[in-house]
C-alpha cells in the first residue's frame, strides 16, 4: 500500500502528460506517515459503523486501499470455483467508502470526528436504539496541530 500510494503521487506529478505544469496528488511523506496505521485500520480494525477522517495530503493511501480492496475481491472471485464462496464474496462489502468522511479542508478532521461523536452520543441518549455505535477516528499529522480550531474543537469534547 505504501509503494502504491507513493507511486501514484510520483506518477501524477512527474510521469503523466501535463500541459499546464500543475502538480496534483498528495504528499509522499504525509502518505508514508499514515501508511501502517491506515493499513491496520482498513484491513483489520474498522467496522461498518466506524468513520475515519483522513488528512487530505494522505488521501493517496485511501485510494491505494480501495484499489487493493477491489483487487483482493477480484482475485478471490477468480480463485473460487465454489458457488457458495462466490455468493459470499458477492455479499462482502465492495469498497469500504462508508468508513471515510467526505473530503474537507485538512484542519477539519478533528472537528468532523469530534462533533460527529457528540451528535451520536446525543442521539443515543435521546433515541435509544440497538444499533451499534461507531467509532470516530481522525488521522492527522503535526501540521494540523498548528491550527487553533483543533484545540477549540477538543475543548467541546
Amino acid at each position: 500500500m505504501l509503494w502504491l500510494s507513493s507511486w501514484t503521487i510520483h506518477h501524477a506529478n512527474h510521469v503523466r502528460a501535463g500541459t499546464d505544469g500543475l502538480k496534483v496528488g498528495g504528499h509522499q511523506a504525509s502518505s508514508a506517515s499514515l501508511a501502517t496505521i491506515m493499513t491496520a485500520l482498513y484491513f483489520h480494525v474498522l467496522r461498518p459503523q466506524d468513520r475515519v477522517a483522513v488528512k487530505p495530503h494522505a488521501s493517496p493511501n485511501f485510494h491505494a486501499i480501495q484499489y487493493l480492496w477491489v483487487s483482493r475481491r477480484a482475485k478471490s472471485w477468480k480463485r473460487s470455483a465454489d458457488t457458495r464462496a462466490r455468493k459470499a464474496i458477492r455479499r462482502a462489502p465492495k469498497i469500504p467508502t462508508m468508513w471515510i468522511f467526505p473530503p474537507a479542508p485538512w484542519v477539519w478532521a478533528v472537528a468532523q470526528t469530534l462533533f460527529s461523536s457528540l451528535t451520536q452520543d446525543y442521539v443515543r441518549a435521546h433515541f435509544p436504539s440497538q444499533r451499534p455505535e461507531g467509532r470516530m477516528i481522525a488521522l492527522i499529522g503535526d501540521a494540523e496541530l498548528d491550527e487553533g480550531n483543533i484545540f477549540e474543537a477538543m475543548l467541546e469534547g
